[in-house]
């Protein structure tokens, strides 16, 4: 893919000395950016432009030259494609609107197009896109005019699904004081799409932050992957949120996961920054750009008191604490003050000192201090201030990089002066302490994610092989496993299960009862029936045979033809009841879900999510960042519940799901959290219909 970012031969196919030609417009961003490889020119009619002919054939042309840039009709690309097959042309960015995204003789002509360059040995970019931008090299080829000085070159590279968003991304960056180095616009993705360029990206050595834009994500399991193979960071602007997919409406879990939902703990597990719009991406890129956070001890440094009040109310809301400062080093500080009015703590109010130069001393003493994670430094200037005031931004880049700390730089000044200085400093600025606590948050996050990401999930022995038969058997038959037959899955995956017997005819239940001591459930076994408490399939505390009679005799009526006995179950009254479940994302596979309350889980909804496999600490996650998990540490006097089996359930769930590609949808509901184990008191496992 070198070749594709830095061709030393271009064909740009469509062209005409007409003002208004996009394709045009093309050869003029090459020249404006000065690619310096060989251009070549291909249109409808001879003519000269910016001193090259324009060839009416691509028979012309010679072989082997490294990439076409197509912008004609869509109905002409076809035959463009087979011509640059002919030519030993191997990568093709194809501009040209009017495909799938348009009609469905649009998705025809896709189609067609991707056969062409199948036969051929063609990689294409696009359609319908703005192509590959190399700002490093000059290969800049977007058909809207760019203009070389306004764009700032950088470390971030950007993957795009829409024109639009990376004509819009590329402004952002240029007036962030970051900068760009690559650009593409991935169009309809008809071959090459994220996963490749990402691929390329990682190995990138001007690339150091990857920016991506999506609309859908068809390979969310190999964006993981590859996110996970790499240290440089990656932010995600995902946009089209919704619950699109296809929901198993007989599972809990299906209802507590939606789409975006996946997505988003996906994203987080891998290390991939979620940014939700233009202005949070742009501020996880400016704080990416600076040394990491590596904790919560946070310095504010601030010319305005007010200003630094309202930074500490922020810092507050994003789990910061305001480092203390020692009383040595309070007393320093205070000697430099003029009027001595202003008490030195933290946040560190410089009002009543006018010398710059001290503000960069300070800033320096503050870094030193080895506990201190970050700084924010807000600075305000107006009139004959703002001149002095551009040197504390070099100085505040060299202090950072040197101590290796981050410090955000909030700087309040006039639109024209902002301006200026975003233009002639390449160190990030934040406008106001929101945006600038934000960032250093994610920055916390993601550094702090990036070392549980990287811890691998434990492997158990399990009888995977008898699993097997059980899910064999009953895709033969077209249905889903029965209550019994998902205990068995259970168990066989070290998850223990309250003890119960199977009751097929009403004779044996006085023999069930006697080994069973104690209370008993009984539930009502049918493929028919999936909520079985919802309509009358489970009945509680039965202690004597004649009972479990009658209730055998009524839910043999209410299960009807498809009446499989009923299981009779120990009762377990103490304990608190959990969810564990499952489901198989299409595009992120299997998941993993954790929520509290039982029969009450769609009520609370409150539930977390794990892509699987999870490994230790993210299964611990999965439990502590629920906001009512307090209850199982015990509260009011009550003693803790066994937190520590609820992870290993988790972790057991994760693998099985690994192991079973044909489970679809699972749920562990309830599992009573007892103060010794924790146990499943019922369960469901749904198979894939293929």
């Amino acid at each position: 893919m070198d070749q594709l970012f830095n061709p030393k031969s271009v064909v740009v196919i469509g062209v005409s000395e007409n003002p208004d030609n996009l394709a045009r417009i093309i050869v003029e961003n090459l020249f404006e950016f000065q690619f310096n490889g060989e251009i070549f020119l291909v249109g409808k009619k001879e003519g000269i432009l910016f001193g090259r002919g324009i060839c009416t054939s691509m028979e012309d042309l010679r072989e082997g030259i490294d990439v076409a840039v197509i912008l004609t009709p869509a109905q002409t690309v076809p035959g463009i494609l087979e011509a640059c097959g002919r030519k030993k042309i191997r990568w093709a960015i194809i501009e040209s609107g009017g495909f799938s995204e348009y009609s469905e003789e649009g998705a025809a002509l896709e189609k067609e197009v991707l056969r062409i360059a199948k036969k051929w040995g063609i990689r294409i970019v696009g359609p319908n896109g703005i192509g590959i931008n190399n700002f490093e090299n000059g290969f800049v080829v977007a058909f809207p005019p760019l203009n070389r000085k306004a764009v700032r070159k950088g470390k971030v590279s950007l993957l795009v699904q829409s024109g639009g968003v990376s004509l819009t991304y590329l402004n952002l960056l240029s007036s962030a004081s970051v900068g760009i180095s690559k650009l593409v616009s991935m169009g309809n993705k008809l071959d090459l799409n994220e996963i490749d360029y990402l691929q390329y990206l990682i190995q990138d050595p001007q690339t150091e932050i990857i920016g991506i834009y999506l609309e859908s994500i068809q390979r969310g399991r190999e964006l993981l992957e590859i996110a996970r193979s790499t240290s440089k960071p990656i932010i995600l602007h995902k946009a089209n949120i919704g619950e699109a997919s296809k929901e198993i409406a007989k599972l809990h879990t299906a209802a507590l996961a939606n789409d975006d939902r996946i997505v988003e703990t996906a994203l987080k597990q891998a290390d991939i920054i979620r940014a939700k719009d233009f202005r949070s991406f742009i501020n996880a890129v400016k704080v990416l750009s600076l040394p990491q956070m590596g904790g919560n001890d946070l310095v504010i440094l601030s010319r305005s008191g007010g200003i630094a009040i309202i930074a500490a109310d922020s810092a507050e809301r994003y789990g910061f604490r305001l480092f203390p400062m020692k009383k040595n080093f309070q007393e320093r500080i205070h000697s430099y003050f003029r009027a001595k009015v202003i008490q030195p703590t933290n946040p560190l109010d410089l009002g009543d000192l006018f010398d710059f130069d001290l503000y960069i001393k300070i800033l320096e003493q503050v870094l030193k201090i080895k506990a201190v994670d970050g700084i924010i430094f807000q600075h305000a200037a107006i009139g004959d201030e703002m001149q002095p005031s551009r040197r504390l931004i070099p100085a505040a880049k060299e202090l950072s990089f040197r101590y290796q700390k981050p410090v955000a730089f909030c700087y309040l000044t006039e639109e024209e002066e902002l301006a200026y200085i975003k233009r002639s400093f390449d160190y990030p600025i934040f406008t106001e302490p929101e945006d600038a606590l934000s960032a250093l948050a994610i920055s916390r996050e993601h550094y702090r994610k990036r070392k549980i990401s990287r811890e691998k999930p434990p492997s158990y022995s399990f009888n995977r092989s008898h699993v097997k038969r059980l899910i064999q058997k009953t895709k033969k038959e077209k249905r889903d496993l029965l209550l019994p037959e998902a205990f068995e899955v259970l168990k066989a995956y070290g998850i223990p299960v309250a003890d119960y017997q199977v009751v097929q005819k009403k004779e044996d239940l006085k023999k069930a009862l006697t080994k069973i001591k104690g209370p008993v459930a009984l539930k009502v076994i049918s493929p028919e029936i999936s909520h079985k408490s919802d309509v009358g399939g489970v009945v509680l505390n039965i202690h004597d045979p004649s009972e479990a009679e009658k209730v055998y005799s009524k839910m043999n009526k209410l299960a009807q033809r498809r009446f499989s006995g009923i299981l009779v179950q120990k009762m377990i009254s103490e304990g608190k009841e959990v969810i564990l479940g499952a489901k198989r994302d299409p595009s992120f596979g299997p998941v993993v879900l954790f929520g509290l309350g039982g029969i009450y889980v769609e009520v609370f909804r409150e539930s977390s999510l794990r892509v699987a496999p999870i490994n230790r600490p993210e299964a611990q996650e999965m439990i502590s960042e629920l906001k009512a998990a307090s209850i199982l540490k015990g509260i009011r006097g009550e003693r803790p519940l066994d937190v520590k089996a609820l992870v290993g359930h988790l972790l057991k769930l994760s693998q099985l799901m690994m192991d079973c590609p044909e489970i679809e949808g699972l749920d562990i509901n309830p599992v009573k959290v007892l103060e010794k184990g924790a146990i499943a008191v019922d369960a469901r496992i749904l198979l894939s219909k293929t």
